[in-house]
């Protein structure tokens, strides 16, 4: 493996493309050599994103002939709010862990899995420059196999580069908080973490579902005790941790960052639709009329990655996709291996992909609970929330 070239392009997609051009493959076979998928590579190839997966970033790496050092570099400038690198010179602590995460194959989500580092505190180190206290200091050490004299010198000229843009007070905010996660995100990372869907969390741990999504959604916390009592035996976190987390919410509030369900996809197909769902912001409902189909197939979309059995509704999709019928047809052809694969499973009996992001089918079962219509009167207008208050104040 080689470093990187100054002559070389200077971000990974104009590197890959330089890499195709040259081996004469196409990204459809690129793709099907590697493993990391046609979706994937076609995202890299169209809009710049690259691979989520931690496998997948490596094999590109590899692919590509890049060290791991200019690799780091590579993509901590080209992810969203890119982070640049410079290769001399003092390091603040952003770009210290960022540059050895990175180097050493992780994400933020794989390395707080691997490390037992919260999740949220690692974003505010690597997204929002932010300095933790001194033992978390000493977790990212120790992790990532940096000398504490090193962490020390970063940390020393984050607070230089603080002082200087911002004002005195910043960094000593930020070290007195930024390792305790906001409720939210404790909240959502306990769902994600125990399987749940928010409606079957809530149930559990008799906690109102409109309280814990307002929560989740806005960062706003709950005010009453009937809520926070039962909200905080569901955490599996000391109460001091609890009130930790309640003190920096109601103080700043912040919504929690919802996994990506792309990254649970059963197949290439499945994964495409899960990505435009993201990067529209659609609900099942608001992707079922940008399809022209009904909630229920689209739900089952979503939720199971089944496929199409009309040639009219693959046409829909495809034209929602964007893609064109060659790409389309590669897309499927990739899926059906895919499900092949599965244990020659159809698709039909998988599990719904993780995630705290409940998909409504738009339609209560005849066994309706509180928490299913909770789920129902979540998707409401405001109209429709007054119609239903209303209605609910004449029979009670």
């Amino acid at each position: 493996m080689t470093a990187l070239p100054a002559s070389a392009p200077a971000t990974v997609p104009k590197l890959f493309a330089a890499h195709l051009a040259r081996s004469g493959e196409s990204a459809r076979a690129f793709a099907t050599r590697s493993g990391i998928g046609y979706p994937a590579i076609l995202a890299l190839v169209a809009k710049g994103a690259l691979p989520r997966k931690p496998a997948h970033l490596d094999i590109l790496r590899k692919e590509l002939g890049v060290e791991r050092e200019g690799w780091a570099t590579l993509v901590a400038g080209g992810r969203r709010g890119g982070i640049a690198i410079p290769a001399d010179g003092p390091l603040t602590l952003q770009q210290l862990v960022l540059k050895n995460l990175l180097s050493q194959g992780f994400t933020e989500q794989s390395f707080a899995r691997a490390s037992g580092i919260p999740y949220a505190t690692i974003m505010g180190v690597t997204r929002r420059g932010a300095v933790p206290r001194g033992d978390t200091l000493a977790a990212f050490a120790t992790q990532l196999g940096i000398a504490t004299e090193a962490i020390d010198a970063a940390v020393a000229h984050t607070r230089v580069a603080v002082d200087t843009d911002h004002g005195e007070d910043m960094a000593v905010t930020m070290t007195s908080d930024a390792s305790v996660p906001n409720l939210a995100q404790l909240v959502a990372d306990t769902i994600v973490r125990t399987g749940s869907s928010v409606a079957s969390f809530a149930r559990t741990h008799d906690i109102p579902y409109v309280s814990l999504m307002k929560l989740i959604n806005t960062g706003q916390p709950p005010r009453r005790k009937t809520v926070l009592d039962p909200l905080a035996g569901a955490m599996q976190v000391t109460a001091e941790a609890f009130a930790a987390s309640l003190a920096k919410s109601k103080s700043n509030p912040q919504p929690a960052e919802a996994p990506r369900q792309s990254d649970n996809a059963v197949n290439p197909f499945h994964a495409a639709l899960l990505r435009l769902v993201e990067e529209r912001h659609f609900t099942t409902k608001a992707f079922a009329e940008a399809a022209d189909l009904s909630v229920l197939t689209a739900a089952k979309l979503l939720k199971r990655g089944e496929l199409p059995g009309r040639a009219t509704t693959h046409e829909k999709l495809r034209t929602l996709l964007g893609l064109t019928e060659i790409a389309y047809r590669d897309l499927l052809a990739s899926s059906r291996a895919a499900l092949a694969a599965n244990d020659g499973s159809d698709g039909k009996d998988e599990a719904p992909a993780g995630g705290y992001v409940a998909v409504s089918t738009g339609a209560a079962p005849s066994s309706t609970t509180k928490g299913e219509l909770f789920e129902l009167i979540d998707r409401m207008s405001p109209a429709q929330l007054v119609a239903l208050k209303n209605f609910l104040l004449s029979v009670l």
